[in-house]
Order: structure tokens, then sequence, then C-alpha cells
């Protein structure tokens, strides 16, 4: 798992191509107090920012397919930023697993849908529940 000087590293990286901070956000979700504050309103206290994120394999995994009915929701009725924006949630979650998958953002087509595959064929979920017309 990502420790959390990797998260405000990739943070650093990631935040001039992130124009609206939809994936930076999600590394943000996973930091400590200290490590968020450069990045929170001045003035917002530990008690504010509460406790981060569970960094665990188990836990992302759970958020990555508790998302996954939303975003093939937003691919499938042609939501543009809002299919967008599911990408680039996955692309911090996916970043967050550390487990040597990634998906090429830049080959983004169709709302998304082509991506969306490749996440639930990587993670063992059909995709059909979904979307009746994935391929396999």
């Amino acid at each position: 798992m990502r420790t959390q000087e990797q998260i405000v590293e990739q943070i650093e990286n990631r935040k001039g191509d992130d124009i609206l901070g939809f994936e930076t956000r999600e590394y943000l979700n996973f930091l400590e107090f200290e490590h968020a504050k450069p990045y929170l309103k001045e003035g917002t206290k530990p008690e504010q920012w509460g406790q981060p994120t569970e960094n665990s394999t188990k836990n992302i995994l759970s958020i990555m397919l508790d998302y996954m009915p939303f975003a093939w929701k937003k691919a499938k009725t042609c939501r543009g930023i809002s299919a967008s924006r599911s990408i680039s949630h996955y692309v911090g979650w996916i970043w967050m697993l550390d487990d040597g998958f990634e998906i090429d953002a830049d080959s983004y087509c169709h709302y998304g849908k082509n991506l969306l595959r490749e996440i639930c064929k990587q993670y063992g979920w059909n995709p059909k529940q979904w979307d009746m017309t994935a391929l396999e």
C-alpha cells in the first residue's frame, strides 16, 4: 500500500494535469491530517479533518466496486463530465492499490466504457451486470 509520503508526492505530480482535482482529491482522502494540511483551507483543525480513508486493498476494492454502478450509469447515459470524473476516481484508486495495474486515461472513449471494462476484467467483476452490451 502507498505511504503518506508517496501519496503527497503523487498529489504534487498529478495536480498540474488534474485540472478539476477529481483524481487528486481521491489521494487526499487517504492522508492523515499532518500530510493533508497543506492542501486544506487555512485554519482547518485536525478534528474537522477527521480520519483518513482506510488504506487497505480490501477497502479500496470495496469503494471501487460500490462506485461501479454509478460509473456505468454515467457512461451509458453519455454524461461526459460525470463519466470522465468517474474515470479520474478510478485512476486514483487504482494507483492507491499499488498492484501493478494501470489504466491509460488517455485512451478514454465511449464515455469511459472501454476503461470500465478493463477495470472490471482486472478485478474479476462482470461488466454485464451494469452494461448488457459489455464484451467479455
